[in-house]
């Protein structure tokens, strides 16, 4: 259950088909992403999607 301000990451309407997508990223980041995910009963995945559609979103990309 999210906490205030705090918003649980959202699927699309519509769903797509996903691809492969490789990043690599810092040891904390990771680490800090899966508590969360696993806290707040989200996979990874959608955690991650999630966060970069709204990093897109806000930058109008």
């Amino acid at each position: 259950m999210p906490q205030q301000g705090e918003q649980q990451p959202q699927t699309p309407e519509e769903p797509e088909d996903r691809v492969n997508f490789s990043a690599r990223v810092r040891v904390s980041v990771r680490k800090r992403a899966k508590l969360y995910a696993a806290g707040h009963d989200v996979s990874l995945q959608d955690l991650v999607d999630a966060a970069l559609d709204e990093y897109l979103t806000r930058r109008e990309a």
